[in-house]
């Protein structure tokens, strides 16, 4: 009973708190699943265990979002320039506004995504409108793999709010936000993989197959470049999802502060990059989702297996922009 006092007063605190000291304004977000009490904890501790079971809400459903009208804008015109040579197993350039696939390398090949699967993690989080519930990592967080992978640094106990553990999740590409958040909403990884097919059928994402949240090397998690694309314009369309990935620092602040740094490289360095996500596992070798806005058109790059993706990326970007006009 006191666990259950402590994390509600500190739940309390975070709502009324959170987004002020420097964080950026609160964007639009889809509803909460619950509310008042019942918001922070709905399921009964576990009687009598050394190890008291985490306090969670339900699982929350997935809501009947539409992915954006395909095409809401014309396609853009090819101007004759070839695209230059790169090094990616696969690879895609993508118009986002007409979805018309400007370049194309093995689009459709099933490889391990790696982080990039904190892409449709987020997109879940924000569906399922955890963004201002308080989520604890759980006591039993899985602290030996995730030492040795990348973290946004939660300790067993802490409690953020969803959107924090979203900025944890997308910009330090934390395992440890991934398995908090699965937990909290879901359960655990399985249940949560099964949330995220349920977004990749509904997007048509037909060679996605999702096993965790995070995309450390499981058999049978794979996606394919096409998909990655699709995927990212659903997620870009999302006006938290589009903050958070052009956000290049953020301190996350719940029961600690913990500063966070993005990963990708190319923000505020190529001009007009505004997202989204790196990955690496030994299994999916370096992975990269960059998207680039110029003149109000923004393209869709996405690398699989690339040794080079950073200059890769910027070859595709220059060669959309300069190759094509809209």
């Amino acid at each position: 009973m006191g666990r259950l006092l402590l994390l509600a007063a500190t739940a309390a605190l975070l709502l009324a708190g959170c987004s002020g000291g420097g964080s950026p304004a609160p964007h639009a977000s889809s509803p909460s699943p619950t509310t008042g009490a019942n918001a922070v904890l709905a399921a009964p501790l576990a009687a009598a265990s050394p190890m008291p079971a985490l306090p969670r809400i339900d699982a929350a459903p997935m809501l009947p979002l539409l992915p954006p009208p395909v095409p809401w804008g014309l396609p853009p015109a090819s101007r004759g320039l070839p695209p230059p040579a790169i090094s990616a197993a696969a690879a895609i350039v993508m118009d986002e506004a007409s979805g018309s696939v400007l370049f194309a390398h093995q689009p459709d090949l099933p490889l391990p995504p790696a982080s990039l699967t904190k892409i449709a993690t987020a997109v879940a989080v924000i569906e399922a409108g955890y963004l201002e519930t308080p989520v604890e990592a759980h006591p039993d967080l899985e602290r030996q793999w995730l030492e040795d992978s990348q973290s946004m640094g939660l300790e067993p106990g802490d409690v953020f709010l969803g959107r924090e553990l979203l900025y944890g999740l997308l910009l330090a590409s934390g395992n440890d936000a991934a398995e908090a958040l699965a937990t909290a909403i879901d359960g655990g990884q399985e249940p949560f993989a099964a949330r995220l097919n349920a977004l990749a059928s509904r997007l048509g994402l037909g060679g996605t197959h999702f096993v965790n949240a995070h995309g450390l090397e499981t058999p049978g998690h794979l996606s394919t470049a096409r998909d990655l694309a699709l995927l990212t314009r659903y997620a870009m369309s999302l006006p938290d999802f589009r903050a958070i990935v052009a956000t290049e620092t953020y301190t996350a602040r719940g029961t600690r502060e913990l500063p966070l740094y993005n990963l990708n490289p190319l923000l505020n360095y190529t001009e007009g990059v505004d997202g989204v996500k790196t990955g690496y596992t030994e299994e999916a070798g370096r992975t990269f989702v960059v998207t680039a806005t110029r003149g109000g058109h923004r393209v869709i790059v996405v690398l699989l297996n690339d040794l080079f993706r950073t200059p890769d990326a910027i070859a595709l970007i220059e060669w959309a922009f300069q190759g094509w006009a809209w």
